[in-house]
């Protein structure tokens, strides 16, 4: 029996319960989806572009290691998702030895950083949470669609545009970043025929629209809410907005593909239905890519004059890597380096890589660069496995989240982004793998209310098979500091910290 002097030092049962919901891993979940659209930047111009997702990342990561020192046990939800991250961010700050401008490390040490911290919590809120999928839906697809007229009006408003850059994008891409726009950091917003919404690159604008289309639809696969559903389509449609070309094209081709693989994947279809179903994507597929040519007779002339643009920036990559194949140029090397190179080959400024894979080598050596491509594979991996039902996760739901991360990859090999795309995708993305290594099907119509009764039904901490039925992927152990009590309620990627 507690001693009255006991008694007085608890605090009341109601402060105790709103400490271990705000420190729970739903309640951060929860924060970092409704901070993923617009991206919140209050530090004042001549400091660094932080993002208000960014502390709050750190602020969960301290309160899940406090978890991890009480309970003094570490368990990784994901053993070759995190092996490769953790190399990974372990190189980039490595690589800072070798660079010319050491500093120019933080933004993609920070960023990749947050990443890991966005899908470690992502684990832990669908484990204590496993509706999550439900819940999250009102915290961010209205902020989606709202963006989606965001850059629907600016495409057709120019002068909106030019306001909102010498005003709000300050506040929701970064001081910095929007003061380099009438500067030395001047990018594609500017010309008429593209809007990135509140993105300052239509390009990287488009990748978020079209992730969060897709995604969207993948979600409907598992609720059924029909519209998320139509935000998923809405989504889809306002990437042909942003006027990126690439962006056009995936917007066609993804979805087809998705839905090819989804019906190719029911084991019930026969053998000639498949090779039909194949035919008439293909068809279907380019019967849509010669459509948008015949719509927008410049876009083929555009997209050669855009590749023609991006060769040029890969051949000083591959002038580069023959003479430092190992260490690659260091953060800042490649901009020393390229202006020399721009001046010869009649580029008109100096440009970065456009492109993932070279990025990483540029800045990290060739560990960097197949770390890059092992942490595509793992994820490919994934996709593969609960598309192909070695996984019990619902079909369609594989099938269009695996479009939504291709989607981050293949863009990639001509932008520059990150290895989770940019900083407004990490949550999405993060959700999205944990749902792919996890046994999820379709929910019935009264799934919502019974969320908390069929998730009772399995054990508080379940087994390793429970979460991961794939050998080697690690257990799913949580401390209860950082897991909350219960299942709770509730462009530049190198430019800037977010």
């Amino acid at each position: 029996m507690s001693s009255p002097a006991t008694e007085a030092a608890r605090p009341p049962a109601g402060l105790a319960k709103l400490v271990a919901t705000v420190t729970s891993p739903v309640f951060a979940a929860s924060v970092l989806f409704v901070l993923a659209v617009p991206q919140i930047y209050l530090l004042p111009q001549g400091t660094s572009d932080i993002a208000l997702s960014t502390l709050f990342c750190v602020a969960a990561a301290g309160v899940g290691a406090l978890g991890i020192l009480r309970s003094r046990r570490l368990a990784i939800p994901h053993v070759a998702l995190f092996a490769v991250l953790t190399a990974l961010l372990v190189v980039r700050v490595a690589a800072m030895a070798w660079s010319p401008v050491p500093g120019d490390a933080l933004g993609p040490v920070v960023l990749l950083a947050q990443f890991a911290i966005t899908l470690w919590i992502m684990f832990a809120a669908v484990r204590d949470d496993p509706a999550l999928l439900r819940r999250i839906q009102v915290l961010f697809w209205p902020f989606v669609v709202a963006h989606g007229f965001v850059v629907i009006l600016f495409r057709l408003a120019p002068r909106v545009e030019d306001r909102y850059l010498h005003t709000l994008a300050k506040l929701v891409a970064g001081q910095n970043t929007a003061a380099a726009l009438f500067g030395h950091g001047r990018n594609n917003v500017f010309d008429p025929g593209k809007s990135g919404g509140f993105f300052v690159n239509a390009n990287v604008g488009a990748i978020f629209m079209g992730v969060c289309g897709l995604a969207a639809l993948a979600v409907f696969a598992v609720t059924r809410t029909r519209w998320v559903a139509a935000a998923g389509v809405f989504s889809l449609v306002t990437v042909f907005f942003t006027g990126s070309k690439l962006g056009s094209l995936l917007a066609i081709g993804l979805p087809v593909l998705a839905t090819a693989t989804y019906l190719l994947s029911r084991s019930s279809m026969p053998a000639r239905s498949r090779l039909l179903l194949v035919a008439a994507a293909i068809v279907i597929g380019g019967g849509g890519v010669a459509a948008l040519l015949v719509i927008k007779p410049g876009l083929r002339g555009q997209m050669a004059e855009a590749f023609v643009g991006r060769t040029e920036i890969w051949g000083f990559g591959a002038d580069s890597f023959r003479n430092n194949p190992l260490k690659g140029l260091g953060y800042g090397g490649w901009d020393a380096g390229f202006k020399a190179y721009a001046s010869t080959h009649g580029v008109y400024k100096p440009l970065p890589p456009h492109n993932l894979l070279l990025a990483a080598w540029a800045t990290t050596g060739i560990v960097g660069a197949l770390l890059t491509a092992a942490f595509i594979g793992v994820v490919a991996w994934i996709v593969i496995r609960a598309i192909s039902g070695r996984v019990a996760v619902n079909k369609m739901f594989a099938a269009f989240a695996g479009a939504a991360i291709a989607w981050i990859f293949i863009h990639g090999m001509a932008e520059n982004t990150d290895v989770f795309g940019e900083i407004h995708l990490m949550p999405i993305f993060a959700l999205l793998l944990v749902y792919l290594t996890r046994p999820i099907g379709e929910e019935a119509p009264g799934d919502v209310a019974d969320a908390g009764r069929r998730d009772s039904e399995t054990p508080a901490v379940p087994a390793l098979g429970d979460v991961h039925r794939q050998s080697g992927t690690g257990t799913t152990y949580f401390s209860s500091t950082f897991r909350g009590e219960g299942s709770g309620s509730g462009d530049h990627a190198a430019g800037r910290l977010g």
